[in-house]
């Protein structure tokens, strides 16, 4: 079992090489240990082969998650991967990575935008992990947990809530309320691409350049060639322990 973090996003990880867990067990798992390490959600992953891992996202209720970006850079920097597939619960990412950075390239098929009821907010979803994404003037005095906590009630499976600002054309600042962990984390990879779509969706047109979205727990860069979504990182923002106890 390991504790690491990317960007500020708290996980514990599993390695599920040689044990068969049913998903109850995972479920289980995640609600104890999530609260015991205070981290936000728990992966379990397998290697399949030497470029191939599947990847379970928890959180702390018990529900599974579709995806998430800060995962899937968290575990292949555990793993140490060159490059290579991960497997997710409904979709398959491509992971890279060089001396000082991780990336991940998500097909934009697997990503959908709309405008909510209330026309100020609009609704990415990445696969089916949903985000609503707010443009404000000031990030850090914004009330995230307050807005993030009432839009709950519309999203009977819950939904991610991004507030973002803008510092310039290549430059916002972002904060996250996650579903599932019902509260604030530190960064969050799926808002950070969710966000690159929305501000593509404000100019009608895919972003052309390079984003990075600065958080509190480090920055995410995400741009796109053609169909291609890529969210990276540098690897001073990953960190990993290993723990004895299970």
């Amino acid at each position: 079992m390991y504790i690491g973090s990317c960007c500020g996003n708290k996980f514990v990880i599993l390695d599920c090489l040689d044990s068969e867990l049913s998903k109850k067990d995972k479920a289980d798992f995640a609600m104890k240990n999530i609260v015991k390490y205070k981290v936000d959600s728990a992966l379990f992953f397998k290697k399949e082969n030497e470029n191939t891992i599947s990847l379970e996202i928890f959180e702390k209720d018990g529900s599974q998650s579709e995806s998430c970006g800060n995962g899937m850079l968290l575990v292949s920097y555990l793993l140490d991967l060159k490059g290579g597939t991960v497997k997710l619960k409904n979709s398959v990412v491509m992971v890279e990575s060089t001396s000082d950075t991780i990336m991940v390239f998500m097909d934009m098929r697997f990503s959908s935008i709309e405008k909510t009821g209330d026309q100020k907010f609009i609704l990415v979803k990445i696969g089916e992990e949903p985000h609503i994404i707010d443009f404000v003037d000031d990030a850090k005095k914004f009330n995230l947990a307050e807005v993030g906590e009432s839009l709950q009630k519309n999203y009977p499976e819950g939904v991610n809530f991004d507030a973002l600002q803008k510092v310039d054309e290549s430059h916002y600042l972002i904060r996250t309320y996650e579903r599932g962990v019902f509260a604030e984390t530190e960064s969050c990879g799926t808002g950070s691409l969710s966000s690159y779509l929305a501000i593509s969706h404000l100019n009608d047109k895919i972003y052309e350049n390079p984003i990075e979205f600065e958080s509190k727990g480090g920055i995410h860069t995400v741009s796109v060639n053609k169909k291609t979504l890529k969210l990276e990182t540098l690897k001073k923002f990953c960190t990993i322990n290993k723990s004895s106890e299970m």
